[in-house]
């Protein structure tokens, strides 16, 4: 399952060779939907306390697991340059 959040490095098609650096991430919108406005919807439309609570905890989550992905990213595009000097 994809989630609406993705994680992109500018080094992650680093290869050896290449020059050395520090991988940086960003964290991007996989996709999103506009609205009238102009507005970036996050989640679909919410109409009751319950529903908000979810949609946010659901946010929450994915946030997390992007965390650690961003995380794990870093440390292992890093750790490949390192090991290749």
């Amino acid at each position: 399952m994809q989630g609406k959040f993705r994680v992109i490095g500018i080094l992650d098609e680093w290869k050896k060779g290449d020059m050395p650096g520090n991988q940086m991430v960003n964290i991007v919108l996989n996709g999103h939907f506009r609205l009238n406005d102009g507005s970036v919807a996050l989640t679909a439309q919410l109409a009751t306390d319950s529903e908000v609570d979810y949609a946010i905890d659901q946010l929450i989550k994915e946030l997390e697991m992007i965390r650690k992905k961003a995380k794990d990213n870093i440390k292992k595009t890093n750790k490949k340059i390192r090991d290749s000097l």
